[in-house]
C-alpha cells in the first residue's frame, strides 16, 4: 500500500485531511446533482440531466477516494473485513478506491465537457469514458496518474472554463461568475498536480487539494445563491 501511496506524492499526515476534503466535496457535488435532477424533472431540459449525471459521477469519485484514504487510516478495520470476505486483501480496497476515484472524477469532467461543447453523440461520450476507464485501470503507474491530471486539465481549459466564461460574459451576474471562477480554480489545481508529478514535491499536492476544495466550496456558494432566488 505504501508503494501505491508514494505515486501520489503526498505526506502520510495529509491523508486524514484529504479524507475530510473528499467528504466535503462529495456532499457538495451530491447537492448540485440532486438540485440539477429536480430542475430536469420540472423543466424536461436535458442539459440539467447531463449536469446531474456529471456531478453524481463526481460524487461517486469522491466517495471512492474517501474509502481509499480510510483504508490507509484504519488499515486494521479493512483487514478484519478482508478476513471476513476471505479472498479480498486489505490493499484491494485502496486500489479499487483509487481506480474508481480516477474514473468517476474524469467521467464527470467528460460529461461536463460534452455539455459545454453540445456533444450528445453517445458513441463519442462512450469513447471518452473508455479512455477514462483505461486511465483509471492503469492509475497504479505514475505516468497514468499524470495523464489523469493532464486529461482533466485539458477538458477544463478547452471546454469547461471557456463555456463558463462565455456564459458569464453573456449574463453579467454573480452566479455565472462563481461557476467560471470555480472551474478556473479546478484547472489551476490540476495544473499544479501535473507539476507535482513532474517535480515530486509534496507541497504542490497539498496546494492543489486546497485549491480544488476551494473550487467546490465556491460551487456550494453558487448553489445557495441560486436556491435563495
Amino acid at each position: 500500500m505504501a508503494a501505491i501511496n508514494d505515486i501520489l506524492f503526498r505526506p502520510f499526515w495529509f491523508i486524514s485531511i484529504e479524507l475530510i476534503f473528499y467528504i466535503i466535496s462529495m456532499l457538495i457535488t451530491f447537492g448540485i446533482s440532486f438540485y440539477s435532477y429536480k430542475v430536469y424533472k420540472m423543466s424536461s431540459n436535458t442539459n440539467y440531466k447531463y449536469l446531474a449525471a456529471a456531478f453524481l459521477s463526481m460524487t461517486a469519485g469522491f466517495l471512492a477516494g474517501a474509502v481509499s484514504n480510510f483504508a490507509i487510516i484504519d488499515y486494521g478495520l479493512f483487514e478484519k473485513i478482508s478476513n471476513f470476505l476471505f479472498i479480498i486483501k486489505p490493499s484491494y480496497f485502496y486500489t479499487l478506491g483509487l481506480i474508481s476515484h480516477t474514473f468517476f472524477i474524469l467521467g464527470g469532467y467528460i460529461i461536463l465537457s460534452c455539455l459545454a461543447s453540445n456533444v450528445r453523440n453517445k458513441r463519442v461520450i462512450l469513447s471518452l469514458l473508455l479512455i477514462a476507464l483505461l486511465c483509471a485501470i492503469l492509475v497504479k503507474q505514475a505516468w497514468s496518474l499524470t495523464f489523469f491530471y493532464f486529461f482533466s486539465f485539458v477538458l477544463l481549459v478547452v471546454y469547461m472554463v471557456p463555456y463558463a466564461y462565455d456564459n458569464y460574459k453573456e449574463k453579467k451576474s454573480k452566479s455565472p461568475y462563481l461557476v467560471f471562477f470555480s472551474f478556473l480554480l479546478l484547472a489551476i489545481s490540476n495544473l499544479i498536480f501535473i507539476g507535482m508529478s513532474a517535480y515530486q514535491i509534496f507541497g504542490l499536492y497539498i496546494a492543489g487539494q486546497f485549491i480544488s476544495l476551494l473550487a467546490y466550496i465556491i460551487l456550494l456558494g453558487n448553489l445557495i445563491l441560486v436556491l435563495r432566488k
